[in-house]
């Protein structure tokens, strides 16, 4: 499994703080995963963020779970610190492939998109805690769904992430705070609506004509017509 973990508002703090921030990501990430768990859990370095693989010996459920739970509450205790942490956690399984540089393939890739995606970014600026967590259909299947009751995946919610190339069902959670995930899913639902009406409204034909006038399959035929048709294209004849 693929975890990673991004910071909020990095790029708009000064060196420094950058700097304490990413001292204190890794602190708090190798507090809450434990010295022995973190060590075997190889990981990369992206700047504002982690990427964590988790390997396969290492039950999954473990970490969305018990460890995702001691983050929350570790810096729930240092709300008041400065510079604020606060994370966008985003995790997905798919094959990794390793190189003299690093990880890389099709799953790397989707975790980025999820962690980038405007449901996760949404939740945690609403959100009372200071985790919000985007899994994968993937990882709601295989791990959610069969790690009950040790993960409740009623309080995941289904969201559309729509990222650059990427167009994917994900599930959204936020520790310690119910009620923020379900409310960005109906936003998020609300939203693709009203995108679909508009979208259907403007994919018709419309036909004006200063006298009567004749359509067949392929011509319309007549006096003063103007015809217009999809998002504010138009043709007109006189």
């Amino acid at each position: 499994m693929l975890l990673f973990v991004d910071v909020e508002s990095f790029g708009g703090r000064s060196d420094h703080e950058q700097l304490r921030t990413r001292e204190d990501l890794y602190r708090e990430l190798r507090a809450a995963f434990t010295r022995a768990v973190w060590d075997a859990c190889p990981h990369e370095d992206r700047g504002d963020g982690v990427l964590i693989v988790i390997p396969p010996e290492l039950p999954k459920r473990m970490v969305l779970g018990e460890i995702l739970l001691r983050l929350d509450r570790a810096l729930g205790g240092r709300r008041r610190s400065d510079p604020l942490l606060r994370l966008r956690v985003a995790a997905h399984i798919g094959q990794v492939h390793r190189d003299a540089h690093g990880v890389a393939g099709t799953a790397v890739n989707h975790v980025f998109r999820l962690c980038d995606s405007a449901p996760l970014r949404r939740a945690l600026d609403s959100a009372r805690s200071d985790v919000a967590l985007l899994v994968s259909d993937a990882v709601y299947d295989t791990v959610v769904r069969g790690a009950q009751p040790a993960i409740d995946a009623e309080s995941f919610c289904e969201v559309e992430v729509l990222v650059k190339e990427t167009e994917a069902r994900a599930w959204l959670n936020v520790p310690g705070d119910p009620a923020t995930a379900p409310g960005v899913a109906r936003e998020a639902a609300a939203r693709s609506d009203s995108e679909g009406e508009r979208r259907a409204a403007t994919a018709g034909v419309s036909v004006h004509a200063d006298g009567d006038f004749s359509m067949s399959r392929s011509m319309i035929a007549g006096h003063g017509i103007s015809v217009a048709r999809g998002a504010g294209k138009w043709w007109r004849r006189r």
